[in-house]
């Protein structure tokens, strides 16, 4: 029975060596734990994309409506491209001489737009294309198109419409 007690007082601690690289270890994992805090981690989510609008082309007067009478609209298609990987269709909206048009797979309406994601992944990649028209008499011809980025309110691109 002495024995079993002079072996429990007889015990030290961690080594003093073992205790400071402990020490030093969880000081820097505490440093880069608040540095990850503190800088983000991944990135900015709120920055806006790059990206181009590389080519506009008028598709003259379309018929819109699904059934007769037939609405004709002035119609514009423009072709998408050097957008930032993971750029959503779902993040960006259209203005039209600072109207704000509704983007969308499909939508009808005064000034309305809708786009043609060719990978069918929801982001934009070369060659997809937004089209915008406007079903009233007005005409598009000359306006300033903008490409915004709703996450940050950022412009990514912005054309004027050809005649």
């Amino acid at each position: 029975m002495k024995m079993m007690r002079k072996n429990w007082k007889d015990r030290k601690g961690v080594s003093p060596v073992i205790a400071t690289i402990l020490m030093v270890a969880i000081t820097v994992v505490l440093a880069a734990v608040l540095y990850v805090m503190v800088m983000g981690f991944g990135g900015d989510s709120t920055s806006t994309p790059a990206g181009q609008i590389t080519k506009v082309e008028s598709m003259g007067k379309v018929d819109i409506a699904a059934e007769a009478p037939a609405v004709m609209v002035d119609t514009y298609k423009l072709t998408l491209s050097s957008f930032s990987p993971d750029t959503k269709f779902s993040d960006l909206k259209v203005s039209v001489e600072g109207t704000q048009v509704t983007l969308a797979k499909y939508v009808s309406g005064a000034k309305a737009s809708y786009y043609v994601d060719l990978g069918d992944d929801g982001l934009v990649s070369q060659g997809d294309y937004i089209v915008i028209f406007d079903d009233k008499d007005s005409t598009f011809a000359g306006e300033v198109v903008s490409i915004l980025h709703i996450p940050s309110g950022g412009m990514i691109a912005e054309k004027t419409l050809p005649a």
